[in-house]
């Protein structure tokens, strides 16, 4: 009610004061042409220099800032509405996963690089979330570059690349507008904007947003809480000569993302769903969610689960300084960003039916980019340096009830790259374009794995001849602790002890140790892992493409070009290193403009071979330990088509279409893992190997669809103009977007397809036409389905689920001055 009487305040107050002025800060910026010239166009970088997406010879999705607003596009997952190839899934903690078209990388800890390249204002951001998923305010525009990256972009781009850049400062322009919006779930999100000419060659630009909103879900998750901050200074004192410096920060708190137990099943048999029959809506800490989660180990009333032993809670702070020195010189132009950033997290979650997860966080990365484009007689060439270095200091746990690990570790990484592109105009129409770069990393980690495993019915196995079944006595209520959330070996071991579980007199020591329960059920083995590793990787990546200009108005393209990704360490008993994946991509395409710039039509044809792709998935060691393990798949091909296609028949009219074809397949995948732990919708066969007792199986899922990779997508839209006289118009806005049935994690289990679906958007906008003000009413998700986009298999036989938006809706204040 408060918030209510805050938004209805603050209408009140804008229609009794008329804005200064109208801004034309968009048109400048993006070069657009009226609503009678025809389809404005849109001004990307994705190639290091100026120029039109249409015009740009490389497959590509620019959305603009004023458009973002419009479509409700409000973090990166929502960029799928626009996006076709696009696929966010989020699955728990504070981690991002980013696929296109079906390159990308389940995120399931800080070390792991993305797959697809997310960067902010020309910086390239070493994980996937971060300010990546805050930043949607005061944008120019987003950039979705589609297959590998390997010449221009920082780093590890095999699937593509996400720029995020924001509104730059305005020399010689006073001027400020937000966006003001309420909607139900008490949904809050504010924006604004000042920018300030500070003199006749430099300028100021502030912006601000707050979002917030109650929970999706029963427990209070899938909820927000945002507050960001943006500062940039551009000094321009000649046009030869600019330095920009910025500045942001992001708090984020709440609950965090939240998720639904969809069913389960038992582990180690024959695979046997059974349906929770709980609400999507449920969330993993209700009442209900408890009640089922603590009956439901491997099969129903096998009762060795507790309920969460606390609520989520996410606290998470971004920040960094960066800057863009322009310098035109006589042999090109010269520009240098240097950048840092650091992210510290303090985050409670629930993992894949687990108890409750913390992990204790600090991030820090430092880059230098350097490059000089020019022209000399026929070619144009970009050439320039690159250095990446981060550092991560972690101690998490995560909480399995029975199994206790505490992981900490140091992980750092140091990259560096020389890169050069040349472009030949061989006449007017026809230009060569090749490139290479030469990409050298070196990782190192450190760090310590200690697991505290409860075994009931005796000694741990190894300590057994035959060992001691593991499950004996547990089912027991009272006979087995229920771990709190510690993050060292020395207050766990204190808390067992003041709680009676193990002797008074025991203490921590390094190494293993076994401590009897003192009810004599069983005892409690306490490993001593430490993880210490140092792995260099190095690779040239090259591009080679020709473009031919058809007409002034169409282009035609073709490119081949590869693409590298860095191999890896993590934190594991057994297998500490991954290799590094590549990537070999060949595109054929065309864009074109018709019907006197009211028919824009683009096709793109692509066959990509895709080599030691990086995944992760459950498995176990060689102890028999549950890890999450990253490895790399054999061979998969990926081929499709695109075809986007805009127009303006008439006067106030724009119907817009996307569809893509995608056929991803792997042909050599192999997975390999032992009994509990053995679901795999794949036949299999015996390795002759064992992990703790059971025998190793190598599932053969050769044949199958690559994760997040739908056959078809279909985005629609359509909007109409119609003026009210000649101070007001009214814009009608519907979009659409269909996706095909498509898989979501590796087991491959039934639950685990994502089935096709629709969803639709509407808004109703009434504004001035020079854009001083606007009023939208809008509604997302007209279908009302929650779709679970991100499944996961429990390897403890629980099949949970990550759900989308429900049905939202509410009103939107924009205003410039």
């Amino acid at each position: 009610m408060r918030t209510a009487l805050l938004v209805t305040t603050a209408m009140a107050a804008f229609w009794l004061v008329e804005p200064a002025h109208a801004a034309d800060e968009a048109a400048a910026a993006e070069g657009a042409s009226g609503p009678e010239e025809g389809i404005s166009e849109i001004i990307v970088t994705a190639q290091r220099r100026v120029e039109s997406a249409q015009k740009a010879a490389i497959a590509i999705d620019a959305v603009k800032g004023d458009d973002l607003i419009q479509r409700g596009i409000g973090n990166a997952s929502d960029l799928t509405k626009t996006v076709p190839a696009l696929s966010v899934p989020a699955a728990g903690g504070n981690t991002a996963s980013i696929f296109i078209r079906g390159v990308g990388n389940i995120t399931t800890s800080s070390y792991n690089d993305p797959a697809v390249t997310p960067s902010y204002d020309g910086v390239v951001l070493g994980r996937g979330a971060g300010v990546f998923g805050a930043a949607f305010y005061d944008l120019a525009r987003v950039e979705v570059l589609k297959g590998p990256q390997g010449i221009l972009y920082g780093r590890n781009a095999t699937g593509g690349a996400v720029n995020i850049i924001p509104a730059r400062p305005e020399i010689g322009r006073n001027g400020m507008g937000f966006n003001l919006g309420y909607g139900n779930y008490d949904a809050v999100d504010v924006d604004a904007h000042v920018n300030l000419a500070t003199s006749a060659t430099t300028a100021l630009r502030v912006s601000a947003a707050h979002a917030s909103r109650d929970g999706y879900n029963k427990d209070g998750t899938d909820d927000l809480k945002r507050d960001s901050l943006r500062a940039q200074f551009l000094i321009e004192p000649s046009s030869d000569f600019s330095l920009r410096i910025g500045a942001d920060y992001t708090k984020l708190g709440g609950y965090g993302v939240g998720g639904n137990y969809v069913g389960g099943f038992i582990p180690g048999a024959t695979y046997t769903f059974f349906p929770s029959g709980l609400d999507v809506s449920e969330g993993f800490n209700s009442a209900a969610s408890n009640a089922f989660r603590k009956q439901n180990l491997g099969a129903p009333a096998f009762a060795f689960l507790s309920a969460m032993n606390r609520s989520q809670k996410l606290d998470t702070t971004y920040w960094g300084v960066n800057a863009e020195l322009t310098w035109k010189t006589g042999l090109g132009t010269l520009t240098v960003i240097p950048a840092y950033r650091e992210s510290t997290d303090h985050t409670f979650f629930y993992g894949p039916a687990f108890n409750t997860a913390n992990t204790n966080e600090k991030v820090k990365q430092t880059s230098l980019e350097a490059r000089l484009a020019g022209k000399a007689g026929m070619f144009d060439y970009v050439v320039g340096g690159f250095y990446f270095g981060e550092k991560i200091k972690a101690n998490n746990q995560y909480n399995q009830e029975f199994v206790l690990p505490i992981v900490a570790y140091g992980h750092k990484t140091d990259s560096y790259a020389a890169f050069g592109q040349l472009t030949a105009h061989l006449g007017e129409r026809v230009r060569l374009v090749g490139g290479a770069r030469y990409t050298h990393d070196k990782k190192s980690i450190d760090g310590l794995i200690n697991n505290f495993i409860t075994f009931c019915g005796g000694p741990p196995p190894f300590l057994l001849t035959p060992p001691a079944s593991f499950g004996a006595g547990c089912a027991t209520p009272g006979n087995m602790p229920y771990y709190p959330n510690f993050l060292n070996t020395g207050d766990t071991i204190g808390w067992l002890k003041s709680n009676g579980w193990i002797a008074p007199t025991s203490s921590d020591q390094p190494g293993y140790q076994v401590f009897p329960l003192v009810n004599g059920v069983g005892a409690i083995l306490k490993t001593y892992n430490p993880v210490v590793d140092t792995k260099s990787f190095s690779r040239v990546t090259w591009k080679a493409s020709a473009e031919f200009d058809l007409s002034p108005t169409s282009l035609l393209y073709a490119t081949a070009e590869s693409g590298y990704r860095a191999g890896g360490l993590q934190m594991t008993e057994s297998k500490t290193t991954y290799k590094p994946e590549f990537i070999t991509a060949y595109t054929v395409g065309s864009k074109n403009r018709f019907l006197n710039n009211r028919l824009q039509v683009n096709v793109e044809a692509f066959w990509w071979k895709y080599r030691d792709q990086q995944i992760t998935y459950f498995t176990v060691d060689t102890s028999g330990t549950l890890i999450s393990s990253n490895e790399n798949a054999g061979r998969a091909t990926i081929k499709g088509a695109d075809i986007d296609i805009l127009a303006k028949p008439f006067s106030g009219t724009t119907l817009n279409g996307k569809v893509q074809y995608l056929d991803a397949v792997y042909n050599d995948l192999h997975l390999f893992t032992a009994a509990p732990r053995d679901n795999f919708g794949c036949p299999f066969t015996f390795t002759g190997a064992t992990a703790g007792g059971a025998p190793v199986k190598d599932f053969n899922c050769s044949g199958n669809p690559l994760l997040f990779s739908p056959k078809w997508t279909v985005n629609l839209g359509a909007e109409q103009v119609v003026p009210l006289g000649s101070k007001l118009e009214l814009v009608a806005n519907v979009n659409t977007a269909w996706r095909d049935t498509q898989w979501g994690a590796f087991e491959y289990l039934d639950f685990e397809r994502i089935p096709a679906y629709w969803t639709t958007d509407a808004a109703l906008t009434l504004r001035q036409p020079d854009g001083q003000w606007s009023l939208t009413g809008y509604i997302r998700n007209i279908e009302n389905k929650r779709r679970n986009l991100a499944p996961q298999a429990s390897p403890l036989g629980v099949a949970v689920g990550h759900y989308s938006a429900p049905q939202t809706y509410g009103l939107r204040l924009s205003a410039t001055f």
